[in-house]
This record gives structure tokens, sequence and C-alpha cells, in this order.
């Protein structure tokens, strides 16, 4: 739902008064936004090498803006348009240092990004052209949405609550670079997506040695019903001429997913299986997380697998109000260190008190064992570890609290 706003047409005029002229949004654009806010109460606890569990960041009860989306659609004709859409997040890191390996694996600073530290920070999420064609043939060129997980987000219902498996956990992202083919077939029973990518997600637009592939097919035999398989492959965006000639492995995902939406009834359960995305810096430890893609000039990345199940259901018993659940199970590592594992599940109930409005009160619990992994989600901050101090121990967390979406 977005609105056409004579305030955005103001904003537009101030910012371009050095200009020697302001843009007139007219007719053929629109602008709108969606925000995920949340006020909640954490606990995540790690245990140590004596069995005790310690509690750690961000444990306590705060108000987050976790996500905001502002969107604006400009059509040129019947063939030919385009989006913008910004995100905004929190950010607490003040310097980040990229790292390269030299030969001999020696690794050596390339370059050092400073930032201000503790703000909230904007950047583009989708930027692209659209031209239809046909129901049968979309194309879309530069940051779109990728093949995969907007998809079943779309059959899940409650991202705003929740990232799907493949986005939490880094197996994938939401957007990026390149170029895009959509469609749909045979009076919309099969759909397709297919991009050609730079790999590093929307955040990382910058030129890569190789582009990546993902693709997506989906049917829906009948109205109710969507099957839909998908698959990934190429380096992350990683490879680029100074470790071409570095050992790699290949990532690649393998997706499957079924749902059922039928009378205010909703039930899926989706697939993933990750290979040579991410290992574990080393058995002792079990910290999740290392690029199992490119290592130095000497030392191959060991090769790993992830792969599990999220099963999701809710249910409109009201007009107005919901029901909802989600189970995730996930092993981690099934190579290097086969103990690690990370299982989620939340529950709540949801109510949309306008259209543009929903609020669900929401109770999550997490728990990962015999390591620990980085998770994108919980907090503004962008992403938490859980997990024990070594390789042997575990680390639980839970939330309890309010979840909005608000659209415009």
């Amino acid at each position: 739902m977005r609105k056409h706003l004579i305030t955005a047409a103001v904003l537009a005029s101030g910012a371009a008064a050095t200009s020697a002229f302001a843009a007139d949004l007219g007719a053929d654009t629109t602008v709108g936004g969606v925000a995920f806010l949340d006020v909640s109460n954490i606990s995540l606890q790690q245990q140590q090498a004596n069995g005790t569990y310690k509690d750690v960041n961000p444990s306590g009860t705060g108000f987050d803006v976790k996500r905001f989306y502002l969107i604006v659609d400009h059509k040129f004709n019947d063939t030919w348009s385009a989006n913008l859409t910004t995100d905004a997040q929190f950010s607490t890191a003040g310097t980040t240092t990229v790292l390269t390996n030299t030969t001999g694996g020696t690794a050596s600073v390339i370059s050092t990004q400073t930032t201000s530290g503790g703000v909230s920070e904007m950047f583009v999420k989708k930027l692209y052209l659209q031209g239809k064609f046909s129901d049968a043939f979309v194309i879309h060129a530069g940051s779109y949405d990728m093949p995969w997980i907007p998809y079943v987000e779309s059959m899940y219902g409650y991202r705003y609550v929740e990232k799907l498996v493949a986005d939490r956990l880094g197996f994938g992202n939401t957007t990026d670079w390149g170029l895009n083919a959509t469609g749909a077939l045979a009076n919309n029973k099969f759909n397709y997506s297919v991009s050609v990518v730079d790999g590093g997600g929307f955040k990382n637009p910058t030129r890569t040695k190789y582009v990546d592939f993902e693709g997506r097919l989906g049917f829906k035999p009948i109205e109710w019903l969507t099957i839909a398989v998908g698959g990934y492959s190429g380096h992350l965006g990683q490879i680029t001429t100074s470790n071409n000639g570095f050992p790699t492995n290949n990532a690649s995902r393998l997706d499957g997913a079924v749902a059922v939406n039928y009378k205010g009834f909703r039930l899926g359960v989706e697939y993933i299986d990750a290979k040579d995305y991410k290992t574990v810096n080393s058995v002792a430890a079990s910290v999740y997380g290392t690029s199992s893609v490119v290592n130095t000039a000497t030392i191959a990345p060991p090769s790993d697998e992830a792969d599990g199940f999220s099963a999701f259901t809710s249910y409109a018993f009201l007009k107005q109000w919901s029901v909802f659940a989600r189970y995730d199970d996930i092993k981690l590592s099934k190579d290097v260190a086969p103990n690690l594992k990370d299982q989620f599940f939340d529950l709540g109930v949801s109510y949309k008190p306008i259209p543009a409005v929903d609020v669900a009160l929401v109770y999550k619990n997490e728990k990962v064992t015999d390591g620990s992994d980085a998770i994108s989600g919980a907090d503004a901050g962008s992403s938490y570890t859980i997990g024990g101090v070594n390789g042997t121990t575990n680390g639980k967390f839970s939330e309890i609290g309010i979840y909005l979406q608000y659209r415009f």
C-alpha cells in the first residue's frame, strides 16, 4: 500500500535547491515505506567451561527499529519502470578493516573504513530498471530481489517477526546487483526467477572476478498449494583478481519448499542444503562463520556443508486476529564440526487494527549446541553471537516482546 505524497515532492524540491530545477514526482511516481519495530526483553546466556551460564549482550529490555524501507516507484510507460528502495539500520561499528591474503598466507590490510559508530545508517537495498514485455518475461537490471528468499517470505507472512533461515544464518541474500528475469506462465500455474549477480549482496556492489547464479521454479497445481525448488552457485563476491589463483571452493545451495494457504490457514516447510558457504575457525572452538570459499594462497579452505529445515504455520481465527508458530532445525557444520547445531522456534498472536499495521505478541527461543554462531537478528545492531565458550558448550537465547510492522 503506497500513497502519492505531496510531502515527498516538497522534500525533493528542498533537497535540490542548489540545482537548476527540482524533480516533479507527478502521477506516475509513488512513495511509500515499511518499518519493523519492537519492544522486548532478551535473555542471551553463554555456557562457560565449568557448565554454568553467564548473561551476555544484548540481554536486557529495550526498543528497536530494526528496519525502515523508503520505497520510490516510477512508471515511464506500460513497459518500463524503475524502483529505489533505501534501507536503514543501526550501526555500532567504528572501524572496519578489510584483509586480503598474500603469497605465503600472511594477511595484509588493503582498506580501513572509519564510521562514526552508534548511528543509524541508510543505504540502497534496491535500485533497478524494469522492463515488462509480458507476464511471462520481465527483466530487472540493478539491485533486485533474489529468486528464493523473498519468494518464500511471501508464503511465510511474518518477515517482520523473524527472517527466514537462509537469511538469518547467512546462506543467502535478499537482493543483489546484477540482472534478473522473472515470469509467470500457464495461467500462473508456473513461475520462475533467474538472477546473474555479483554475489556479495546489496551492501557490496563491487566488481568480482566471476558472477554468481541463482534460480527458482514455482508450481501452483491448485490455487492454495505452492511447490518450489531453487538453487545457487558461485563465489559470494569473494574472488577478485588479487586472489584469483588461490585454491577455492564453490558455494552452492539447494532449496525446496511446499506451502498451503487455505481459508486463513497457512502451513509450510522449507528445506535448505548449503555447501561451502561457511565453516568453523577450528574444531576445538567451533566458532562458526569463517568463509569456506577462499582462504590463503597456500591453504585451501575446508569444505563444509549445512542443512536442515524450517516449518511454519499460522491461522487467522478472526478477521483481524491470527496465531502463528515456526520451528527451525539446522546442522551448521556437517563435515568439520558435526555436533554444531542451531535450533530455533517462535510462537505468537498477531492483530491488525488497520490494514497498514500489524502488531504481534511474540515469544522466541533458540539454542546453539557444541559451539557458537553469529545470528542475523535479535536487536537493532543486526546480529548477535549465541553459543558456548568452546566446542563442547552451548548457548541459549530467549525473547518476549511486542513486534510491529507499519506500512504507508
